[in-house]
């Protein structure tokens, strides 16, 4: 029998957004996928969410019942450990800052650090190690919800702002569509290339998170444009990216296809059914500047699919 989150919920007495927060970032529970990209659990899901609720409820770390119930159904593949960034005083400060729930003082940081270190180094030296940190501290019980959420919100409000700020390129700039597949609700990595994209003089169509695959298609055959780029954060969203990758090939698209995002970093580079589309790295200044090396040299509207396959990180 199938599940919907909600009967899943019902069934275990682990609420819905708990169930999508396990899966996100431990890869527990695995569901199937629905042909929408619908999350579908079944009797062994139930199974491991009572197993790992019921280690959570006697005293251990979520991460570390993941790793027990990971270990027991198979005990060759171990969880991937939580990445550390580097501790450096202002990526401390700035979490501090969330866990005080200090919106202004979180947003005035970001501002100092984008002002004197450019936005790109605010980017990838505070903003997004901050994300990770939060998260660490998270696991350890040194951060709650709230707070990690107003820091993300802080962050997403901080890149919006630069993002309609930033001076619109000519119309005769390359031309990229930038956005999350269906059922994928973190934007936080596709805004920031959007950004930098557009800061790079390129004219972006940000269409952000959970964008409907039926969308995607249509936007990418009634407008000229020379790329999709597809950000993946949560590894539960890779089918419905494949979906999306191979509708718009199906689709006969004249448009080059990217993607990228966490839930590709942390995904063994041996599987036999891989992404179509150009890989882009970890790094979302690298990526943006492969996009806009690429593109450079393709008139725009022009670009074709390029590289079905997987390239290197």
């Amino acid at each position: 029998m199938q599940y919907s989150v909600r009967a899943a919920a019902l069934a275990t007495g682990v609420s819905g957004d708990r169930l999508r927060t396990w899966e996100r970032r431990y890869g527990v529970p695995a569901p199937a996928r629905s042909s929408s990209g619908r999350r579908l659990y079944d009797d062994g899901d139930l199974a491991v969410i009572r197993r790992m609720a019921a280690l959570v409820d006697s005293g251990l770390s979520a991460v570390s019942a993941a790793a027990a119930v990971q270990d027991e159904a198979a005990p060759s593949t171990p969880a991937k450990p939580l990445e550390r960034p580097a501790s450096v005083p202002k990526v401390n400060a700035l979490v501090d800052r969330a866990a005080a729930f200090d919106e202004e003082s979180l947003f005035a940081l970001l501002e100092l650090a984008a002002s004197s270190d450019g936005i790109e180094t605010a980017l990838e030296q505070l903003a997004l190690p901050a994300l990770v940190e939060a998260g660490r501290r998270w696991e350890l019980g040194g951060m709650t919800v709230s707070g990690e959420h107003m820091l993300t919100e802080v962050i997403r409000s901080w890149l919006a702002a630069h993002y309609h700020t930033t001076e619109t390129p000519p119309d005769s700039a390359p031309r990229v569509l930038v956005a999350c597949p269906e059922d994928e609700r973190h934007d936080l990595g596709a805004l920031a290339l959007a950004l930098l994209l557009r800061k790079l003089g390129i004219r972006v169509a940000y269409l952000g998170a959970d964008v409907p695959t039926s969308a995607l298609v249509d936007a990418a055959r009634t407008s000229a444009f020379d790329a999709l780029c597809l950000s993946v954060t949560s590894i539960a969203s890779l089918p419905v990216a494949r979906l999306v990758l191979r509708a718009l090939l199906a689709a006969d698209v004249n448009t080059r296809l990217y993607v990228g995002g966490h839930a590709l970093l942390v995904t063994s580079g041996g599987t036999t059914d891989p992404l179509p589309g150009i890989r882009l790295p970890g790094s979302v200044s690298d990526a943006a500047r492969i996009v806009v090396t690429q593109l450079r040299g393709t008139p725009p509207g022009g670009a074709g699919v390029h590289h079905h396959g997987r390239s290197g990180r």
